[in-house]
């Protein structure tokens, strides 16, 4: 085995990770919560951890390019639907983020359509990735604390929302600003 696989076997492993965690979660019961949070907790490790890997020795493979946002939504669904269905999280919180996820997963498809590329994750889509997974390990592990106060629930949702857009408006920025730029400089030294 090449090493330079090793991020894409962890992003396979974190795509069991969201099952058992479903699994742990829903039929464990309140004692296996802190269970869940732990195969949750080592779900986001794998995630930076294969990141961190690509990018420092350029391990970066079409497939690692799928299967890493692949495994950071399944997961990151799962748990929404998870603490959503069991009272943690109201559902209508819901909307923002699958929301969120759905544009990201339509605007993948249209800018590897138009561009014949697959986008590469950046630090402000790791940021988010990282606060959305603090705050369903907080609510998990603090549930009763955020039982009473909902208010903390709102909050939270709410930044993670708002920060996962940020990210959305960032890389289409980024994105766009870089193929148009690239496009620019192909059609300056066409004329030359």
């Amino acid at each position: 085995m090449k090493a330079k696989y090793i991020p894409n076997i962890l992003s396979v492993l974190r795509l069991f990770m969201a099952f058992a965690f479903a699994g742990v979660f829903v039929f464990g019961g309140d004692e296996h919560y802190y269970i869940a949070v732990i195969i949750f907790a080592l779900a986001g490790v794998t995630d930076v951890v294969d990141g961190f890997l690509a990018r420092r020795f350029n391990w970066i493979t079409s497939a690692g390019k799928i299967l890493d946002p692949l495994a950071d939504k399944l997961m990151q669904v799962v748990a929404l639907i998870c603490v959503a269905a069991s009272g943690l999280v109201p559902a209508w919180l819901l909307i923002p983020i699958v929301l969120k996820e759905v544009i990201m997963g339509i605007g993948s498809i249209v800018f590897y359509r138009l561009f014949r590329t697959i986008g590469v994750s950046k630090n402000y889509g790791k940021a988010y990735t990282v606060l959305f997974y603090v705050a369903i390990a907080a609510m998990i592990v603090f549930r009763s604390w955020f039982e009473v106060n909902k208010w903390a629930t709102y909050v939270l949702c709410i930044a993670t929302a708002v920060s996962g857009f940020a990210a959305i408006v960032l890389y289409y920025i980024t994105y766009l600003k870089g193929k148009l730029t690239k496009k620019a400089r192909a059609r300056l030294s066409d004329n030359k």
